[in-house]
């Protein structure tokens, strides 16, 4: 049924868990969650979803939620799990979009797996680090600056933060949910102020995390590696969504992939922030019914 779990032991040996959403014979998309984010974060798209006429599969990253960590995983591992999904559900075409976190592991599939995309749609996303000079110095705290020297000359330590993160999603929820609401703009809080938003992401965190704090640390440490291509051999056409107003992922990064994908249509909304999806679903699958 929609929104139940479903598990594929991958070629690898790896467990793969995903949900789907939206409508069951609609065109397929693949969900690339936030992170932290699980599966589970679909689940705001499935009305809307359902309406526009799209499938939406919402995946769990390695050592997110229900999937196997995976030491040592690039960005680029990330198509190859989605297109092995694809073969198994015979789905020879079919959309990506991906939110924060995710927007990195979209934007990659352009390159990728082109013959198999109808659409990518980064939302809020970064850019390649490996290309981009002054990506560290536009991160949004002085300890997200740090980590990126933390992460790969300590990567214990790095990790350690994000199970402290995980036990606090645990057991001070509100506290956990009082920093991300903060770390918003004016339009992100006001998204915040929506109890059933809340009871949404608070489970969609602690789902992450319910493996501990590694998979979190892997996939924030390999957004700040090079991606292993240049954007510009980018051959998919790349649809990026950004908040003008994203004190989170600075539009200059958004700004940056149009600068350097060759088919790249930016997005740019005015005014608005990091969480904008919540409650600008019909601009994003409209725009992506129009790619059909």
């Amino acid at each position: 049924m929609l929104g139940d779990t479903h598990t594929l032991r991958l070629r690898d040996g790896r467990d793969l868990a995903y949900c789907e959403f939206g409508a069951a014979d609609g065109h397929p998309v693949f969900y690339a969650h936030g992170s932290p984010g699980s599966r589970l974060e679909g689940a705001m798209y499935h009305e809307k979803a359902a309406e526009y006429g799209f499938r939406l599969i919402a995946t769990d990253r390695p050592g997110f939620g229900q999937s196997t960590l995976k030491p040592g995983r690039r960005l680029l591992d990330y198509p190859d799990d989605i297109v092995e999904l694809a073969d198994y559900l015979e789905l020879e075409r079919f959309g990506v979009i991906g939110h924060s976190g995710g927007g990195a592991h979209t934007t990659v599939c352009g390159y990728a797996i082109p013959d198999r995309l109808s659409f990518n749609m980064p939302i809020a996303g970064y850019s390649n680090f490996g290309e981009f000079p002054e990506a560290v110095a536009l991160l949004n705290t002085k300890a997200d600056r740090m980590s990126v020297g933390l992460s790969s000359k300590h990567p214990r330590l790095f990790a350690s933060l994000f199970g402290l993160m995980a036990l606090s999603v645990k057991y001070t929820p509100n506290a956990y949910y009082k920093a991300v609401s903060k770390a918003g703009n004016e339009t992100d809080q006001e998204i915040c102020s929506d109890p059933t938003f809340k009871a949404l992401l608070i489970a969609d965190q602690r789902e992450a995390m319910v493996q501990g704090g590694e998979g979190v640390a892997i996939d924030a440490a390999i957004h700040y590696l090079d991606w292993g291509f240049r954007l510009q051999d980018i051959a998919a056409k790349v649809i990026v969504l950004h908040g003008s107003d994203d004190p989170i992922v600075t539009p200059r990064f958004a700004e940056h992939l149009a600068e350097n994908i060759p088919n790249c249509e930016l997005n740019m909304l005015d005014g608005l922030g990091h969480l904008f999806p919540w409650n600008h679903q019909d601009l994003i699958f409209q725009t992506a019914s129009a790619e059909l």
